[in-house]
C-alpha cells in the first residue's frame, strides 16, 4: 500500500536523481560517452573484438582441447587490449567508474542511515567487508 510517506521519500530519491543527472560528474560521463560513440576507430576496434569473442565462446564449449583454443584466446585478448587502450575508451571508462563511484556512495549513505548491519553490494572494492567480516568496521556481526 502506497502511503503518502512512501511519495514523499519516492519524490526525494527523484530529488536525489535529478542532483546527479545535474552533476559535473555525470556531464563529463554522458560527454565520454558521446565521443566514444562518435568514434570511428573505437568502433571498429569494438566489431573486431566482438567478432573474435564470438569465436572465443565457440572454442569455450570445447575447451583448451579445441585445437584453435590458444590463437582464439590470444587474439581475443589482443582485440580486448587493442579496444580497451584507445584514449577515448579509457576516458570514457574512468567516467563511467567515477559515476558508479559516487552512485555507491550515495547508497552506502542511505542504507547506513538507515541501520549500520544493511548488506550492501556495490561490487566496488571501497565497500566490501573487512576481514572481521563486516562492511562497517567489525562493528556488525555479519558473516563474509
Amino acid at each position: 500500500m502506497i502511503t503518502e510517506e512512501t511519495l514523499t521519500v519516492l519524490d526525494d530519491i527523484e530529488s536525489l536523481s535529478d542532483k546527479i543527472l545535474d552533476s559535473r560528474l555525470y556531464q563529463a560521463f554522458k560527454l565520454a560517452e558521446k565521443y566514444l560513440m562518435e568514434n570511428d576507430e573505437a568502433h571498429l576496434l569494438y566489431q573486431a573484438f566482438l567478432k573474435s569473442k564470438e569465436a572465443y565462446d565457440e572454442i569455450m564449449r570445447f575447451g583448451k582441447y579445441h585445437p584453435d583454443y590458444q590463437k582464439v584466446m590470444l587474439e581475443t585478448r589482443k582485440r580486448k587490449r587493442a579496444y580497451e587502450m584507445l584514449p577515448v575508451v579509457m576516458d570514457y571508462k574512468q567516467k563511467e567508474v567515477a559515476l558508479q563511484d559516487l552512485i555507491d556512495e550515495v547508497i552506502v549513505k542511505i542504507a547506513y542511515a538507515v541501520s549500520e548491519n544493511v548488506k550492501i553490494e556495490t561490487g566496488n572494492p571501497f565497500f566490501q567487508k573487512d576481514a572481521s567480516g563486516c562492511a562497517t568496521g567489525g562493528s556488525c556481526s555479519c558473516s563474509l
